[in-house]
């Protein structure tokens, strides 16, 4: 009967019926309170419905009497994972591979752990640890690749990327991501590809897409940017980032007045997006529009004067070189040339 029940149960986990298979794993708790399937079972069911608590209040009961059991172990430390409590869930992981030294998926997960608190170098070593028991697994090559990216070495994380299409040649979240780096290489004609396949695979990818139209933009096709940002609008229409992109797909078209209208939309919505202000000074300084070109860059400038304000003190923040201050963007962007003649452009510029 319990076997059954069991397999009625793990069948409705994996089907994603998460609420009717507690009941079934309860069931057999019933009658066999200790029954290490059920509990743990039940628990992973827990954690899929954000009762990250309760799972963890059982896998530790659970413990308290079989402390090296290796699957209880891994899913408290997925499980802490998810709650953040990453400390612990890197001391759980921990013991579970002292049970079993060569799971290629604890390794993964305890890696994921190092990377949530910052030790990337840490979790590189891990992954590699990984790899030597699953050379061709493709989660472990990309994750390898997403903390390269992160450290802005897009040539080795490009490797890896592509290690993991050599496993797995369609894999979607392989090609975004070696997309992504090549983007930031500016390798755009070869970014276009893999974008492109991704979406041919899946045409209802929102950031393949998304991905896509950008690429489009960089290679200077801003027609056909536009399509892929009209598709994504149809499925949400208030989408700030599409929108300013589908506004600088305008702007590359000489629509500059339609460009404009996509940026009012997004700061109708949050008037301290301050890409948007940056994209329509873009597009007013085109049209000549002085005045407003003016105001607008004189917000920016405070935005400026305001990060500067907020980051100037001795602590490093990983993300302060990501930041092009916008009077740099404004000094080196070709949309303001015929700014520069205009005498309060120019005070706005020199005195800040």
């Amino acid at each position: 009967m319990n076997a059954s029940l069991l397999d009625q149960g793990i069948k409705n986990f994996e089907n994603e019926n998460f609420k009717k298979a507690i009941k079934l794993f309860e069931k057999i708790l019933k009658s066999d309170p200790n029954n290490p399937e059920a509990i743990i079972n039940k628990t992973s069911c827990l954690a899929e419905i954000g009762k990250y608590g309760e799972a963890i209040k059982q896998l530790e009961l659970f413990l308290k009497k079989n402390p090296d059991d290796f699957v209880a172990l891994y899913n408290k430390g997925t499980t802490l994972y998810d709650m953040d409590r990453h400390e612990e869930a890197l001391d759980t992981f921990d013991s579970a591979l002292k049970i079993d030294s060569k799971n290629s998926e604890a390794l993964c997960n305890k890696a994921n752990v190092l990377v949530a608190l910052g030790r990337h170098n840490d979790a590189i070593r891990v992954y590699h640890r990984a790899l030597q028991v699953e050379p061709k697994d493709v989660e472990i090559l990309n994750n390898i690749g997403i903390v390269y990216a992160g450290q802005k070495n897009h040539k080795k994380a490009i490797k890896f990327f592509e290690s993991a299409l050599d496993a797995q040649k369609d894999d979607i979240d392989s090609l975004c991501n070696l997309g992504n780096s090549l983007l930031e290489i500016e390798k755009n004609k070869l970014a276009y590809n893999c974008f492109r396949k991704a979406v041919k695979l899946n045409p209802s990818d929102f950031d393949a897409t998304f991905r896509l139209a950008i690429t489009c933009n960089n290679l200077k096709m801003p027609e056909r940017a536009l399509i892929y940002f009209n598709k994504l609008l149809r499925r949400d229409r208030k989408n700030i980032d599409v929108l300013i992109n589908k506004g600088y797909s305008l702007h590359l078209m000489g629509k500059y007045r339609n460009a404009i209208i996509c940026y009012d939309k997004v700061l109708k919505q949050d008037p301290k997006e301050m890409n948007a202000v940056f994209y329509k000074s873009k597009s007013t300084a085109r049209q000549n529009d002085e005045n407003q070109t003016c105001d607008l860059v004189s917000k920016l400038l405070k935005f400026d004067s305001s990060y500067d304000h907020d980051h100037d003190h001795d602590h490093d923040h990983d993300h302060d070189h990501d930041h092009m201050r916008f009077i740099e963007k404004i000094q080196k962007d070709s949309d303001f040339k015929k700014m520069k003649k205009n005498a309060k452009f120019s005070f706005l510029l020199k005195h800040n």
